[in-house]
């Protein structure tokens, strides 16, 4: 498995019982886990026939199929009493929302989870549910940031700012968010240099220090 952010994400899974991959794609996480004894069990779950076609034949190829279940689902709405950890990699936001949002989490343990956008609007839902982050790992992939989120439940009170970039990514200061962050400074110095209406160059310098503060 090629993928960083699978494996990242892998690293994570270790240790709990069975496993759904929400948005599967090929199946390639639980397959994975499942070689390497992280669970003993994995849904592969994705609602598109093509994707999970591909997740069947790489079960197959694999030989998990006792072990690896592949599922034709919206969703979380299939999830069983075994299931005690979720992995939805690769989502909007919003989409993520939704999905969270309609699932019976109460046997889920813990959540691993990366939106390809709108993580602040995921965060401020996890934290209304009352799921708490206790790891996250800014991950560099194909020219993208991606930001992985692991939870598990209890209550957190997040600022906008950790809302936006989370609150271990922020502490943690990788050179990675570091250089993403000043990327996002020059920006935003260039659009004050043309920005000819004063609130817009206020609101723009605002902006600009709470991010110098974030990376100092």
């Amino acid at each position: 498995m090629k993928s960083l952010r699978l494996l990242t994400a892998s690293k994570y899974i270790a240790g709990f019982n069975c496993l759904a991959d929400c948005g599967t794609d090929h199946g390639k996480l639980p397959i994975y886990c499942v070689k390497n004894n992280l669970v003993k069990k994995a849904y592969a779950s994705d609602n598109k026939e093509k994707p999970l076609n591909n997740a069947k034949k790489n079960i197959l190829d694999n030989n998990v199929q006792n072990s690896v279940i592949p599922v034709f689902a919206d969703g979380l709405t299939y999830l069983t009493e075994e299931v005690d950890v979720v992995s939805i990699l690769g989502m909007g936001g919003r989409l993520i929302e939704s999905i969270l949002e309609e699932a019976d989490l109460k046997n889920v343990k813990r959540l691993i989870l990366i939106a390809n956008s709108e993580n602040e609007i995921l965060r401020t839902f996890l934290q209304k549910i009352y799921w708490k982050i206790i790891a996250e790992e800014l991950i560099h992939e194909n020219r993208k940031n991606y930001q992985l989120i692991v939870l598990e439940k209890g209550q957190m009170q997040l600022t906008s700012l950790e809302k936006e970039f989370g609150p271990f990514i922020i502490k943690e200061k990788s050179t990675q968010f570091i250089s993403m962050i000043t990327k996002q400074i020059n920006g935003l110095k260039t659009a004050v240099k043309h920005a000819k209406n004063e609130d817009v160059k206020q609101d723009l310098n605002i902006r600009i220090s709470e991010l110098e503060e974030i990376i100092t």
